[in-house]
Formats: structure tokens, C-alpha cells, sequence
């Protein structure tokens, strides 16, 4: 595919990257090196501390949280001061690991946030900042990086593995998408869905990656055969043909057939179905799809009445009973034995939803398609900009700002910058995936 640029206003561009800078952190506490927030202070309070947290009103100034850094990367690596933040970030992490190799999902410098583990994402971390760095490849060995990353992966495996042979998700919070329905409001580690195991086939041929580069061929073997081995085991579990998507599973003692186990609801005529969300298409975006199967679902994909909107892609689509577009969404947190306010992605548009189905429209040959979604993408945080002057986590169809309330949200908004670029990645051998 050719490269066609889309316009990006300055102001946008300069807002992306300046509110990038302004969200590294210097070495406090437990952090030896630099590190990148998802967002820059909020002016109007004390930033002072470093030990608050305020995720509640929608200021996350004060973490390193895992999947923003780490797909944030894809963008801020080609700036050499923002690359050695991602670098810094994927260190403070491995640093605090756990001794029996857990990298938990969010870290603040003087605590550990949640005990639960990150997203398999750090080794597509690693190498994406360490293309931008100067010695990024001699670095990362000299950091052990490949080891530790290595390890996290083999706890993942150990720990978290499900009876289908799926990675289970440890929780909706965990998972990063806080309200996704086919997690949320279940019990903690009890779904083998389709995000966490892409997420992990990635990870897995990142590492393969990093092994190949620094010379480690048998490690790079090893995971090379598990990444796909697992890219198996979804396309032969998840893929539900009587729905064309991918479904996530629950183990069920007694179960009469696997059916039995998808995450699902009874429709208004009775009918058990699969509940529905954007993350059942990621298996496009790693290219685990079979062709024919990407076509099914990019059916829903480009359908208004479905996930297209004006503003992006929807995640979950418009036509479903459980879609809606409110700021905040009420989730019971077992942890505390409550319900608390979290993010959103029952309904809302999100610039991340949007950059993996671009990269999924790239990958499978709708050119065409891909660039109106980037052009949408941009429309939309260049029209939030100049109407509010900050940017948002995620939308409505009528492109309005849902949250935070305060600040400007910056994280993985950057990659509206890459898809404008109209870019293809550099293949790695065939991975197509950093």
C-alpha cells in the first residue's frame, strides 16, 4: 500500500508531542529512570506529590500504567527524548517485578498500584523503544531485558493459563478495558477471551524477536513455535462460525459442549448469543485471522448500524442491546467490595479501538477503508481540540469529549499521528506486528 499522508493541524501535532514531554517523569521513589505518564498534571492541583492517587476524577498523572506506554511507544519511539522515556518506563517495570516474574499492570513510584499482572506487552515495548535509542539493542542486553521479559511471559503461562489452554484475562481492570462486557462482572480469572491471548501471540513473537537480535536463536525458536501454536488455539476455540466472530470462553464443570461456554446473554426472543465487542476483531489486527474470516467480521466493522461511526469504531456496536455512551460506567471491584467508576468501552469510541482496526484494514488489504478511519481519527481530535482545548479518552458518535473532566489525556491518542502518516510498519521477517 502506498503512503498517503492525511493533514494533521499544527496545533494538534504540537499538542500531541508537547503533551507527551510534559508526561515524562524524572526518577522518584522506586523509579531509577525516566518514565511516561498517560497524561501531564493537572494544573489546577498541587504537583507536588508523586504518591497521589486520583484515578477516580480522571487524573492518571501520577502512574505508569502498562498498555498506554507500551502502544503509546508505536508513536513517541521515533523521537529520540520520548524514546528513552518508553525505555525508561519498560525498565521501572521489569525493576519492580515480582520475584516470580509477575510485571504488574500499573506501578506508581512509591507503591505498587494492583496486584494484578500487566498485559503481555512488554517485549513489544522493548522493541519499540529501543529502535529509537542510541545502542537500544546493546542496552536492553546489558539491562537483561530479554531474561525478564522471558520470565514474565513463562509466569503468565504458568499462572494464568485456563483449562482450553487460553490465557485467562485476570480481571476486566486488568485487561485495561475496564467495562468490556465480555469481562466485566465476572469473576477474576474465570474468561479465556480473545484480547488477552492476542495480546500474548504478540508478545510472544516480540520476544522471539528480541531473541533473534540479540543472537539467542533457541529462545527465538521456542517462542516463535508457541506464538503460533497459541495463534492456533484461538482460530480453532474462539472463531464461533454460527456468529462469523470471535467469542470468549468460561470452563463450565459439566458442560455439554463448548457452546455451552461462551461468554453470552439470551436475546429478547430467548435465543442464547455471544455478547459482542470490538475486541473479538484483534485477532485481525496480529493477522491471526484467516482470510475469510476477516472478511465476516469487517462486514460488522464498516456497518453503521454496527461498530462505523462517524467518529470511529464503536466497541461495542450501536445496534446491541448493551450499547451506550455514558462518561463513566458503575463496575463491582471485588477487591474492595464495592462498586467504583471506571472507563468506559461498552459504546464509546477510543483512539486505540481505531488504530488496531486500522492496522487490521491495513493488514488485510482494505486500503481504502483504513485511510477514512485515520481521517475520522484525526477529525476528531482536532475538532476536540479546538472546541475544549484538551483531548479526551474516549467519544461519543457526536464527537463529544466523555472523560476526563479535567486535563488533557494524551497516551495513546498519539497514534492518530501514525495512522495520518499513513504508514505500514517495517515487516520483521513476517511479523507484522511491531
Amino acid at each position: 500500500m502506498s503512503s498517503v499522508e492525511i493533514r494533521v493541524s499544527e496545533a494538534l501535532r504540537a499538542h500531541l508531542i508537547e503533551g507527551a514531554r510534559r508526561s515524562v517523569r524524572a526518577p522518584i521513589g522506586r523509579f531509577r529512570h525516566p518514565w511516561l505518564a498517560p497524561m501531564p498534571r493537572v494544573e489546577e492541583r498541587d504537583a507536588t506529590s508523586s504518591e497521589d492517587d486520583r484515578f477516580a476524577s480522571g487524573d492518571y498523572a501520577n502512574a505508569l500504567f502498562h498498555h498506554d506506554v507500551s502502544e503509546a511507544a508505536i508513536e513517541l519511539a521515533r523521537d529520540p527524548e520520548l524514546a528513552e522515556a518508553c525505555f525508561g518506563s519498560l525498565l521501572c517495570f521489569l525493576d519492580n517485578a515480582a520475584p516470580n516474574g509477575c510485571v504488574r499492570r500499573i506501578e506508581m513510584p512509591f507503591r505498587t498500584r494492583d496486584p494484578e499482572p500487566a498485559k503481555p506487552c512488554m517485549a513489544q515495548l522493548a522493541l519499540r523503544a529501543i529502535d529509537g535509542i542510541d545502542d537500544g539493542l546493546a542496552r536492553a542486553d546489558a539491562a537483561r531485558v530479554l531474561p525478564r521479559v522471558v520470565a514474565f511471559a513463562e509466569y503468565l503461562e504458568r499462572e494464568t493459563t485456563g483449562m482450553h489452554g487460553l490465557l485467562l484475562t485476570p480481571s476486566a481492570r486488568a485487561s485495561g478495558f475496564d467495562s468490556d462486557v465480555l469481562t466485566a462482572g465476572l469473576p477474576d480469572f474465570s474468561v479465556e477471551g480473545p484480547d488477552t491471548n492476542t495480546f500474548m501471540v504478540l508478545e510472544l513473537r516480540a520476544i522471539a524477536e528480541l531473541a533473534r537480535l540479540l543472537g539467542e536463536d533457541a529462545i527465538a525458536r521456542v517462542h516463535a513455535e508457541k506464538a503460533e501454536a497459541l495463534a492456533e488455539r484461538i482460530e480453532t476455540l474462539l472463531w464461533d462460525d454460527a456468529e462469523r466472530t470471535y467469542v470468549a470462553l468460561r470452563w463450565q464443570h459439566g458442560a455439554s459442549g463448548r457452546r455451552d461456554e461462551i461468554v453470552g446473554h439470551r436475546d429478547e426472543r430467548g435465543v442464547q448469543r455471544p455478547l459482542r465487542s470490538w475486541i473479538s476483531m484483534l485477532p485481525l489486527y496480529a493477522g491471526i485471522a484467516a482470510p475469510d474470516r476477516a472478511a465476516a467480521m469487517f462486514d460488522a466493522v464498516l456497518d453503521p448500524a454496527q461498530h462505523w461511526s462517524p467518529s470511529g469504531v464503536r466497541t461495542v456496536p450501536a445496534d446491541d442491546v448493551y450499547f451506550h455512551q455514558a462518561p463513566r460506567v458503575m463496575v463491582y471491584d471485588p477487591r474492595r467490595s464495592e462498586r467504583r467508576p471506571v472507563s468506559n468501552w461498552s459504546g464509546p469510541i477510543w483512539v486505540l479501538a481505531n488504530y488496531y482496526t486500522y492496522r487490521a484494514l491495513q493488514r488485510y488489504g482494505r486500503a481504502e477503508e483504513a485511510r477514512e478511519l485515520a481521517r475520522r481519527t484525526v477529525r476528531l481530535l482536532d475538532d476536540d481540540l479546538r472546541d475544549t482545548g484538551a483531548l479526551h479518552e474516549c467519544y461519543d458518535d457526536s464527537a463529544r469529549g466523555l472523560w476526563p473532566r479535567r486535563g488533557t489525556f494524551i497516551s495513546w491518542n498519539v497514534l492518530a499521528l501514525t495512522m495520518a502518516r499513513g504508514e505500514t510498519p517495517i515487516l520483521r521477517g513476517e511479523q507484522e506486528n511491531f
